[in-house]
C-alpha cells in the first residue's frame, strides 16, 4: 500500500479536526483559513442577489456612476472645485465608503442573519463575517476600475504610487473582518446596538472627507484627523488620484487593524459559545 498520500491525508484530517473542534481562541484564525467556504458563500450571495439580471452586480456600479456624475457636477459648483479633479476624488471616496458602510451595517447582522446556520452547523463564526466582507469587497473591486477610467478620460494618468493601492485594499479587507466580528457579537447580545450603529454611520458620512476635502476645514482639520474612516479611505484614494498619503493615515489604518483584531479576539474568547443562544 502506497504511503505517498499519508501527509495529505494527515493535513486534511487536521483541518477537519480544527473545523469541528475550534473554540473561541481559534475561531478567527480557523475561520479566515477556511477561504474555500466563505469564498463560495460570498459568490453564491452575489449570484442570488442578481439572479436573472442582465448586468448582474454591475447594476451597483451603474448606480454609483450616476450618483458620482450628479453629485460631482453639483458639489464641484457649490464648493468651487475643478470638476476634472473633484470627480475622481468624489467617486473613489463614495465607492470605498459604500464598502465600509456595508461592512458596518451588514456586519452588525452577520450572526443574526445566519442564525439558521449557526444553530444547525458548527463552523467558525468568522466564516459568516468573512462571507459578508468578501461579497462587498468583490463589488468594490469592479466599481473602482470604472472610476479609474474616468480619470483617464479627464487626462489623469496614475503614477508609480498607484501600486500602494494594493496594501490599501488589503487593509480595507482585513479591517472589514474585525468590524463584522465585533459588531456582529455586540448586536447579537444587545439588539439596541443595531439601530444605534445604523444612525451613527449616517452621521459619520457627513463628518468624513468624501464630498468635501480636508483643506476646507482649515484650523479644524483635526476633526478629519480623528476620523478613522477618513484614513481608511485615504490609503486607497490617495494612490489612485496621485496625491501623497500622509504617514499618519497608514499608521492609523494599521493601528486600527491591530486594536480591532485584539477586540475581536477578546469577544470571541468570551462570547463565542454564547452566540448560538443569543441569535
Amino acid at each position: 500500500m502506497s504511503t505517498e498520500n499519508f501527509p495529505i491525508q494527515a493535513t486534511v484530517s487536521s483541518a477537519r479536526q480544527l473545523w469541528h473542534e475550534h473554540d473561541g481562541g481559534s475561531d478567527i484564525s480557523v475561520g479566515l483559513l477556511a477561504s474555500h467556504v466563505w469564498l463560495a458563500l460570498g459568490w453564491h450571495d452575489i449570484r442570488q442577489r442578481y439572479r436573472r439580471s442582465v448586468l448582474g452586480p454591475f447594476w451597483f456600479t451603474l448606480s454609483t456612476l450616476i450618483m458620482v456624475a450628479v453629485l460631482g457636477i453639483l458639489y464641484s459648483t457649490l464648493l468651487g472645485q475643478e470638476i476634472t479633479t473633484y470627480l475622481p476624488y468624489l467617486g473613489i471616496g463614495l465607492v470605498v465608503w459604500q464598502y465600509l458602510s456595508a461592512c458596518v451595517n451588514e456586519g452588525s447582522t452577520a450572526f443574526i442573519g445566519s442564525a439558521y446556520l449557526i444553530k444547525q452547523i458548527r463552523m467558525p463564526l468568522t466564516v459568516h463575517v468573512s462571507r459578508i466582507v468578501w461579497r462587498n469587497f468583490v463589488i468594490l473591486l469592479h466599481s473602482l476600475p470604472v472610476v479609474v477610467v474616468f480619470m483617464f478620460i479627464f487626462g489623469h494618468v496614475p503614477g508609480p504610487e498607484f501600486l500602494l493601492v494594493v496594501p490599501g485594499l488589503v487593509l480595507l479587507l482585513l479591517n472589514g473582518v474585525w468590524i463584522g466580528v465585533v459588531l456582529g457579537t455586540l448586536c447579537a447580545r444587545y439588539r439596541d446596538v443595531l439601530p444605534i450603529v445604523g444612525n451613527l454611520i449616517q452621521i459619520v458620512f457627513f463628518f468624513t472627507p468624501i464630498m468635501w476635502t480636508k483643506d476646507l476645514l482649515k484650523d479644524r482639520a483635526w476633526v478629519a484627523e480623528l476620523n478613522p474612516f477618513h484614513h481608511m479611505i485615504d490609503i486607497v484614494r490617495g494612490p489612485i488620484i496621485g496625491s501623497t498619503v500622509a504617514p499618519e493615515s497608514w499608521l492609523w489604518s494599521v493601528g486600527i487593524l491591530v486594536v480591532g483584531f485584539l477586540a475581536a479576539q477578546y469577544l470571541m474568547q468570551r462570547c463565542r459559545n454564547r452566540v448560538p443562544y443569543w441569535v
